[in-house]
């Protein structure tokens, strides 16, 4: 019997504000699809046009949250002939997120205001004005429904989209580091969690993505966006081929996103043989007892100015290359951005505990303490 009377009461209350709504106004709600597919753009309309000549009238229009979809404001368009005739168009950009049946409300609020309070509001148009006073109606408009068909599980892009990547090199030493370049291009939902590729093991990783536009339009996201890597470590390894699964809803068809694979040579080098080789025969060159005489007088003769010199110099140097790096690691507010600076300065072998610890906080989401971390690698490198 209460579950009746609610309905009753809800039915009375819908009934009731579509008459008071059609006194106002008259409205319509609109979608380009009835039966789209998940992630596909799908684009929502609303127009509203005053019917009442007697005041103002503005509308608000507020799509409900729900896990359901996305939706954003494309354009609100204002199309007044002439006073108290308002006419707007709301257009909005939405993708379902959920397979079946889904409902899309909408809040609407009618807003009135006679000439007389706008001519008010100028006149008190200072600092602490509180603006128009309107008198506020709310309508409850019938929800949009839609019929949204599944894509398969493992469906990682929704669009029409290219993927290309770009690399410099494919030699290193083991102090150096590899940058990728993944771009991605095109039109469809924007997958914020989408990534080219994922951990490789033995490689010390880092990522982050340069949007060079994402901007909503009816077809869905126009999107232009980088995923850079940079990746180091002691013994070779592969970039593995990257095959994405996406949905063109234009199309109607799935098709797959390849790049190549990369096999990663890292070289090792041997310090004390380089030493060894390189620096022994020019000593014994050194070692005669024409070059002896020839080398003490060098340095009584220059001592005092040249060497001295040299040494100022080769100090002041030094100081400036400890210097950026220690700027460059004073500088980086998060995890993330000093474990990019250990590994863009090739310091990670200098750092391999805190580089760990790093690596946890940023990709297992850890709690470490960043400052301790930060300061211990600060005084080390003073």
């Amino acid at each position: 019997m209460k579950k009746s009377l609610g309905k009753i009461f809800l039915i009375l209350f819908l009934l009731y504000s579509v008459l008071e709504a059609n006194d106002l106004a008259s409205y319509k709600l609109s979608a380009n699809k009835s039966n789209p597919f998940v992630k596909e753009a799908v684009v929502v309309t609303f127009e509203a046009l005053q019917k009442d000549y007697t005041d103002n009238m503005m509308f608000s229009l507020q799509p409900k949250k729900s896990s359901d979809y996305r939706i954003v404001l494309l354009s609100k368009q204002n199309d007044a002939k002439q006073k108290h005739h308002a006419h707007t168009i709301f257009t909005y950009l939405l993708f379902p997120l959920s397979a079946g049946e889904i409902t899309v409300a909408f809040d609407l609020t009618i807003r009135t205001a006679s000439d007389s309070a706008i001519a008010q509001s100028v006149v008190d148009d200072h600092d602490d004005s509180i603006g128009v006073n309107t008198h506020d109606t709310k309508i409850a408009i019938e929800p949009l429904i839609l019929q949204v068909q599944k894509l398969s599980k493992d469906t990682a892009l929704v669009g029409d989209f290219s993927l290309k990547e770009k690399i410099k090199q494919t030699t290193i030493n083991q102090y150096q580091s590899i940058n990728i370049i993944y771009t991605l291009e095109g039109v469809g939902y924007e997958n914020k969690s989408f990534r080219p590729i994922h951990k490789i093991d033995g490689v010390t990783m880092f990522f982050e993505t340069n949007t060079i536009y994402a901007k909503a339009t009816k077809n869905g996201y126009k999107i232009k966006r980088e995923y850079i890597y940079a990746l180091s470590a002691k013994k070779s390894f592969t970039i593995p081929a990257v095959e994405i699964k996406a949905f063109s809803p234009k199309k109607r068809e799935y098709y797959t996103l390849h790049t190549a694979k990369h096999d990663i040579h890292v070289t090792k080098i041997d310090t004390s043989k380089l030493l060894d080789n390189e620096e022994s025969p020019q000593t014994k060159n050194i070692l005669s007892s024409e070059k002896i005489k020839e080398f003490f007088i060098y340095i009584f003769l220059f001592v005092l100015g040249y060497i001295s010199a040299k040494l100022q110099s080769f100090t002041i140097n030094k100081r400036k290359t400890d210097s950026k790096e220690l700027a460059a690691v004073k500088k980086a507010q998060t995890a993330k951005e000093l474990l990019f600076v250990i590994i863009n300065n090739h310091l990670e072998n200098n750092f391999a505990d805190e580089v760990a610890l790093l690596e946890d906080m940023v990709y297992n989401n850890t709690n470490h303490t960043y400052n301790t971390i930060k300061n211990k690698i600060i005084k080390r490198l003073k």
